[in-house]
């Protein structure tokens, strides 16, 4: 048998780093995206959230914020450009009742912010079935667009 490669194969290989190139530059251009888990629970229990950020050598700060109408919670993370991670998790434990707005912001260094928004509803002992409705989980249309503040 022969160890040589065929024209054929010579150009699949060819096709295939085109592609793989393509994906890696297009990846700094790539939305912020957050998922919050559950997204209706009891008060008591805890939140995880976990966002995602596409790798790229601007990145510099990564804000997450959790409000409802008596919360308020932020967190800073610093980002290291391309060399930070591109997931990042994080935990509310025990939340009191409400209709909770989490946002995370993404910061570049030439001063653009990329957004994504997420609610989520924490049910109380007296919360009725029609606040569980109310509260359903909407995300932004577009994650890059400015979220509106009124909630969600």
């Amino acid at each position: 048998m022969r160890d040589t490669k065929s024209a054929r194969d010579r150009f699949l290989v060819g096709v295939s780093g085109v592609l793989l190139a393509g994906a890696l530059s297009s990846a700094a251009d790539a939305p912020v995206t957050l998922a919050v888990r559950p997204t209706v629970l009891f008060a008591g229990r805890d939140v995880r959230t976990t966002v995602r950020t596409p790798r790229d050598a601007r990145n510099r700060e990564l804000r997450i914020v959790v409000e409802a109408a008596d919360y308020y919670k932020s967190s800073d993370l610093q980002l290291d450009g391309a060399d930070a991670a591109a997931t990042h998790q994080f935990e509310w434990k025990e939340l009191p009742s409400g209709a909770y707005r989490v946002e995370a912001i993404l910061t570049r260094a030439d001063g653009e912010r990329r957004t994504a928004v997420q609610c989520f509803a924490v049910l109380g002992l007296d919360d009725a079935a029609d606040t569980m409705r109310a509260a359903a989980p909407r995300r932004s249309p577009q994650p890059d667009a400015a979220p509106e503040r009124s909630g969600c």
